[in-house]
């Protein structure tokens, strides 16, 4: 796997407010990382500065230039600060819950703006979500991880419809279904999740496991190649676990 730098990567964090310095105005806070890592002059500062908020869907870009953050809606926050994460001109676009502070409507808004964006600029976006429905309708590839670890990858519709790891299991039964009748109960994942500063020996996901076999307590799991674009990292589906050790 290619190693990617920190020079490369641009991050968009889940509150714009707190992403954004309310003493300036946005215009600066973006040119400001123009200057500083793209070396440009006042004039190409500018122009680069008013074609990011265009890009974003900020409507008079020249004039927000002048305005401060608090006379922006969470929406229009969220995209000045990908804007300005954008600035750069990052290989990859590192999005941290990027929807959490916003509304439903906003939210939608902000995901079409992603697509979009990442069609025009070929900016890889890695999505950092609890939400598995924004997941569905953003990934491509995902990533599982549990107490730091990541214990299952594939294929959206590897997840979502073949799932191997029972923590991923368990995270798309406790989610509500549409076609479910209102007295549908979830189904909760067991337990509580570890103390990450005493981990002990074997899988995490043990005391939670409906499916445990003594050999989890004891060792880690090894990832294992389910196809060419799915692994997990989970005994089940390891051929070295005896079977006859299964207590669920």
């Amino acid at each position: 796997m290619q190693k990617i730098r920190g020079s490369e990567i641009s991050m968009v964090f889940q509150d714009p407010m707190t992403s954004l310095n309310p003493t300036m105005k946005i215009g600066k806070q973006i040119m400001e990382g123009l200057r500083k890592h793209q070396g440009l002059g006042k004039k190409e500062v500018f122009t680069k500065t008013t074609e990011l908020l265009e890009l974003v869907g900020i409507p008079n870009a020249v004039e927000r230039m002048a305005d401060f953050p608090h006379q922006f809606s969470g929406g229009m926050r969220q995209r000045v600060v990908i804007a300005m994460a954008l600035a750069c001109n990052p290989n990859v676009l590192l999005a941290d819950e990027p929807t959490t502070a916003l509304d439903v409507t906003i939210q939608a808004q902000i995901l079409d703006l992603m697509k979009d964006l990442q069609k025009k600029t070929g900016t890889a976006i890695i999505l950092i979500t609890h939400d598995l429905g924004l997941v569905a309708s953003m990934a491509q590839r995902v990533a599982v991880m549990y107490a730091g670890e990541i214990v299952e990858t594939g294929l959206v519709d590897e997840i979502f419809y073949e799932s191997k790891h029972p923590y991923t299991r368990g995270l798309l039964l406790s989610m509500p279904k549409l076609h479910a009748s209102r007295s549908t109960r979830l189904i909760p994942i067991p337990g509580t999740p570890p103390d990450l500063g005493r981990l002990s020996e074997g899988c995490p996901f043990a005391a939670r496991c409906p499916y445990v076999m003594k050999v989890c307590h004891n060792h880690n799991p090894i990832r294992t190649q389910v196809s060419k674009t799915h692994t997990v990292s989970c005994w089940l589906e390891d051929e070295r676990a005896p079977r006859v050790e299964w207590q669920g």
